[in-house]
């Protein structure tokens, strides 16, 4: 499984993982972060947004991602360059472009997990940030993979 999962990374692939509640999506993600880091050869965090459900605004679900990203990144012991929050244009695209930078020369992944909590204008403004990022994408510039985790409803 894990030489399946580090092609996401080699390829520099986004995706998309759902699946029912309760079944151990959070406790993977986690897992294949600590997997990556010990490997050396990438920088890995595990995100939780799901401190923006029920945020209507845009600006303040990215200022609430930007500080779930900052505090997860600290909690892992890994670097973060925080940026002022009364910019909120791009904020979410401005932390993963600067974050990837500081982490270079290695590759930064990033896995965010409770991605569903997330719509309307939040869900809008979020997925255009990593779109756009997406293009970019490289050591360096922007996270070489990224995951949305999410519950797949039945």
């Amino acid at each position: 499984m894990g030489a399946q999962l580090h092609r996401y990374i080699r390829d520099s692939l986004y995706w998309v993982l759902h699946a029912p509640r309760q079944t151990d999506k959070t406790t993977f993600l986690q897992s294949w972060v600590r997997e990556i880091n010990a490997d050396a050869e990438a920088v890995a965090c595990y995100i939780s947004v799901e401190a923006c459900q029920g945020i209507a605004d845009p600006a303040s679900a990215m200022i609430t991602i930007n500080k779930s990203i900052c505090a997860s990144s600290k909690n892992q012991g890994l670097p973060i360059l925080e940026l002022p929050f009364d910019q909120t244009e791009f904020l979410l695209y401005k932390t993963m472009q600067k974050w990837a930078e500081l982490v270079s020369p290695k590759p930064l992944v990033v896995l965010i997990d409770e991605a569903d909590v997330l719509e309307g204008e939040p869900l809008v403004s979020f997925l255009r940030q990593l779109r756009n990022g997406f293009a970019e994408r490289g050591v360096g510039r922007f996270p070489v993979s990224i995951a949305l985790c999410g519950y797949a409803g039945s």
